[in-house]
């Protein structure tokens, strides 16, 4: 079976119209005289010709009309834009999506040369590449920057041909996200890199540091076998060398705590020197009397008392346990606290003890003190350092089966990654030589460990960092 085209279909019908209209002018012939019968089929025939021409027309016009709408559907509303440049690089047509990439008014647009919209340091690139696009002929493509009409600065893919006529044929898409994500990639590779490099270093450093000890162990080790009274003397100089750093952190701390004493005692001084102020004033006056007498003793001997229970305390503190005992471990807590009351006033340190258990420990109070008083004193210095606004410090106290514990959090941002595995190290500090001697942690954790037969240990929460005392 043969098909018919549509062209051919629609040739087909407009003949057996045009007969079927000369079969009724046959018809009509028949009704005139002789005489008139031809001239009245010629023009019958003429009108009908005229009649299937129109019909013509208008079939080509719906033609040309389906044939813009394609052109706009394929070039208007292409998902890139087309942009025709004249060899001045005057930009003569523009579909609609360059109109909205560059945004601006298409009439605007089209009496604008590109260079106007391109981003100052782009434009060698752009006339390299137009000079080699009209040198060579050959199909030129690369990325470069633009500016849109509001200033902000997009990237675009270009592809450029040149047509017979001399004109530059421009495609471009927008690759902006392309181009952010690419630079996000890179800007993670270089610091993964980085990363790298430092961490090599790091081992290749901790691995001489490690063979170093390795061969001085071997040596000690080698000596102690075959010394036994050099070995035992070893043990005892090292345990001494212990105690004396445990000393010198106590004296290191004594400064601050003579800080904190001036710091406790400034406000009872100001109000006994104010009650000293009006006896003076009083005296010789009707209110100078037995009553604003012992008023006046009892309010400076109750200041007197409160100064003296501040020395008692910094002096226990100060004193070395000689024995092991039994102490509570929440008031061992408090009475910590109780030293650094007012260094924790300025700036303003609110402190919050959650008390879960009240468990009794077997161990040295005072060197217990003192770890928690190191960690304390840090978390304080952290919050400074940091200038931490509505600055926290929870201490909690539970029981975890036979062990006590204590933690104490912060929110001043926690502790570096790279530095969180080296804070017990001795002599590590990040405060600077002239405000940390780096020992505090380190002998913390020997107090812990070694003396008390506990562990403590570091975190990092969502919002600081968290020790925990565990014995």
């Amino acid at each position: 079976m043969t098909t018919k085209s549509p062209e051919s279909a629609q040739k087909s019908s407009r003949s057996a119209e045009k007969k079927n209209r000369l079969d009724d002018l046959n018809i009509l012939k028949v009704q005139f005289p002789e005489g008139s019968q031809d001239v009245l089929q010629e023009l019958l025939v003429h009108q009908v010709e005229l009649e299937m021409q129109n019909e013509e027309l208008r079939l080509t016009q719906q033609e040309l009309v389906a044939a813009k709408a394609r052109y706009f559907d394929l070039y208007d509303l292409a998902p890139v834009g087309y942009l025709t440049l004249n060899k001045n690089g005057l930009i003569v047509e523009a579909n609609l999506t360059a109109v909205a990439m560059f945004g601006v008014a298409q009439k605007i647009l089209r009496q604008t040369v590109l260079s106007k919209f391109i981003l100052a340091g782009d434009e060698d690139s752009y006339y390299r590449h137009r000079k080699q696009l009209y040198t060579t002929g050959e199909f030129q493509k690369w990325d470069m920057r633009f500016i849109r009409g509001d200033g902000s600065i997009f990237w675009a893919h270009l592809q450029c041909t040149v047509t017979d006529d001399g004109n530059m044929r421009v495609t471009f898409s927008d690759i902006t996200d392309r181009k952010q994500a690419e630079e996000k990639l890179q800007a993670l590779q270089d610091g993964l890199e980085r990363l790298v490099r430092e961490r090599t270093d790091e081992l290749a450093l901790l691995n001489v540091n490690l063979s170093s000890e390795v061969e001085e162990r071997k040596q000690s080790e080698w000596r102690l076998l075959n010394e036994k009274d050099e070995r035992l003397l070893a043990i005892q100089a090292l345990r001494e060398k212990e105690q004396m750093l445990i000393s010198q952190n106590r004296q290191a701390a004594m400064g601050e705590m003579i800080g904190n004493i001036a710091h406790q005692w400034r406000q009872p001084l100001n109000a006994l020197g104010l009650f000293i102020q009006r006896l003076g004033f009083f005296y010789d006056t009707p209110h100078f009397n037995k009553k604003f007498l012992d008023t006046f003793v009892d309010q400076s001997m109750e200041t007197i008392q409160y100064m003296s229970k501040t020395i008692n305390d910094f002096r226990d503190y100060f004193k070395p346990d000689k024995e092991k005992s039994d102490f509570h471990i929440c008031a061992a807590v408090k009475n910590t606290l109780s030293l650094l009351d007012a260094s924790f006033l300025n700036p303003e340190i609110r402190i919050v003890i959650v008390e879960n258990d009240d468990p009794i420990v077997y161990g040295y109070q005072n060197e217990f003190a003192q770890v928690l008083l190191n960690i304390l004193v840090n978390a304080r210095d952290v919050i400074i350092e940091r200038e931490i606004s509505e600055a926290l410090v929870t201490v909690t106290v539970w029981r975890d089966g036979e062990h006590a514990v204590v933690t104490v959090a912060d929110n001043a941002g926690g502790i570096a990654d790279d530095i969180i595995h080296k804070i017990f190290d001795p002599y590590f500090t990040t405060k600077g030589p002239q405000l940390g001697t780096g020992i505090g942690l380190f002998l913390s954790k020997s107090i812990v460990e070694k003396n008390m037969g506990g562990k403590l240990s570091v975190r990092n929460t969502d919002v600081g960092a968290e020790f925990r005392v565990e014995v």
